[in-house]
C-alpha cells in the first residue's frame, strides 16, 4: 500500500510540475515578452531577460521529468534517490513559500505544493 501510496504523490508532483512548466512556457514567457516590449526596454536587456526565462521553463521541465522517472522507477519496485528527491523538493518548497512571503499570490503556493507532495513520497517510502 505504501508503495502506490508514494507512486501517486511523485505522479502528482510530476504532472504538476510538468503543467506548470509547460504554462511558463506557453503563456507566462510569452506574456511578459510583449509587455517588455511594449514598454520599450532594450534589445539586450529583452534577450537577457528571455534567456534567464527560457531557462527557467527549461530548467522546471527537468525537474518534471526527473520526478516522473522517480515515479516510474517506484512503480518498478526500485528504491527512488531519496538526495534526489529532497532536493528537488527543497527547491520547490522554498520558491513556493519565499514567493508568497515576497509577492502575497497565492498561486506560487503550488510550487510549495509540488514540493510537499514529493515530502510526502519519502514520508511514505
Amino acid at each position: 500500500m505504501r508503495k502506490y501510496l508514494q507512486l501517486v504523490l511523485l505522479l502528482a508532483a510530476a504532472l504538476l510540475m510538468l503543467f506548470a512548466a509547460f504554462t511558463t512556457t506557453t503563456v507566462s514567457v510569452p506574456h511578459l515578452r510583449e509587455d517588455l516590449l511594449e514598454i520599450n526596454v532594450r534589445p539586450t536587456l529583452l534577450g537577457a531577460v528571455m534567456m534567464g526565462l527560457h531557462f527557467g521553463s527549461i530548467a522546471m521541465f527537468g525537474f518534471g521529468a526527473l520526478v516522473l522517472v522517480l515515479a516510474i522507477r517506484a512503480l518498478r519496485g526500485a528504491g527512488t534517490d531519496r538526495f534526489l528527491i529532497a532536493i528537488i523538493a527543497a527547491v520547490y518548497l522554498l520558491f513556493g513559500i519565499g514567493g508568497f512571503i515576497g509577492t502575497g499570490s497565492h498561486h506560487v503556493l503550488g510550487y510549495a505544493l509540488m514540493g510537499l507532495l514529493m515530502v510526502g513520497a519519502e514520508i511514505v517510502k
